[in-house]
């Protein structure tokens, strides 16, 4: 699913970055009242000055390059392939298994409009390619998010899809999100943990299917700069329905949380607006 959102105002200043649980991959979600609307928030603990993940080409004395082109058609199939350089130029080829995959490529529209999450595979001689379809023109971020040398590192690229590009809205902050015919509710359970429960014409679905092996898949991004989290679930649920998350508290700023499940055999995306005052 994709949800109309819109670049939210001026870029947040690169200094000011997610806490430290965030830049390990672990995800953020809305503080909800006893009604369940999402309360807008304030951001606690220290505030790290490390750069957020996502945000450059190289980093760690890592690089990515793109093998090809990074300006492809919008609605057609295209291929795009990228490697993985280290400091002395050479394809990096061992990667570690995280989350089932040895390499997970996030592509969303810098409006946070659009939303892919994909695979790519591995040639003999280090490059990783996947077919990749742009829904609509636009300005687009790849996120290359893998594991190497016992670290996990995340490089960023822009790509282009030439033609007529309107920004739309942010969706206001919510505890609740449609798509495919399933509602899904955010819930809060303190400053560690968050959740997410999903309902089928108001009917818990108790026979969710493992995704990458795991109940659930959460990104969250950051409006404006398109900082970058890739979160762990937890192994365990207080109901069938339920999908758990590490949680922490990010900077002030506008984010979207992209949730990905597995029911009847289809990947479901649901998105979330969430939104931390100071």
């Amino acid at each position: 699913m994709t949800a109309g959102v819109r670049v939210g105002g001026v870029a947040a200043l690169l200094a000011v970055v997610f806490a430290a649980a965030a830049l390990a991959g672990r995800a953020f979600g809305p503080d909800t009242g006893a009604d369940g609307a999402v309360a807008h928030e304030h951001a606690a603990g220290p505030v790290h000055r490390d750069a957020p993940a996502g945000l450059s080409l190289t980093a760690d004395g890592l690089r990515l390059v793109a093998a090809e082109t990074t300006t492809l058609r919008p609605r057609r199939r295209e291929r795009f392939a990228f490697r993985i350089v280290d400091a002395r130029g050479a394809t990096v080829r061992a990667f570690a298994t995280e989350q089932g995959r040895r390499m997970h490529l996030i592509v969303v529209r810098r409006d946070l409009t659009a939303y892919r999450h994909l695979h790519p595979a591995q040639a003999r001689d280090g490059t990783w390619t996947t077919p990749l379809r742009l829904p609509a023109a636009g300005a687009y971020r790849a996120f290359a998010d893998f594991r190497t040398g016992g670290r996990r590192h995340t490089l960023g690229v822009d790509l282009l899809a030439a033609g007529t590009f309107e920004p739309r809205p942010l969706p206001a902050p919510t505890a609740t999100a449609r798509t495919d015919g399933y509602e899904v509710a955010l819930h809060r359970h303190g400053p560690g943990e968050l959740s997410f429960t999903v309902r089928r014409r108001g009917v818990p679905v108790a026979d969710l299917q493992p995704y990458l092996g795991a109940r659930g898949h959460l990104v969250v991004l950051r409006a404006g700069d398109l900082a970058y989290a890739h979160v762990h679930p937890l192994t365990g649920a207080r109901a069938a329905n339920e999908i758990a998350f590490e949680s922490a508290a990010p900077a002030p700023g506008r984010y979207r949380l992209f949730l990905q499940f597995r029911h009847a055999g289809r990947v479901r995306t649901a998105a979330f607006t969430r939104e931390v005052t100071r």
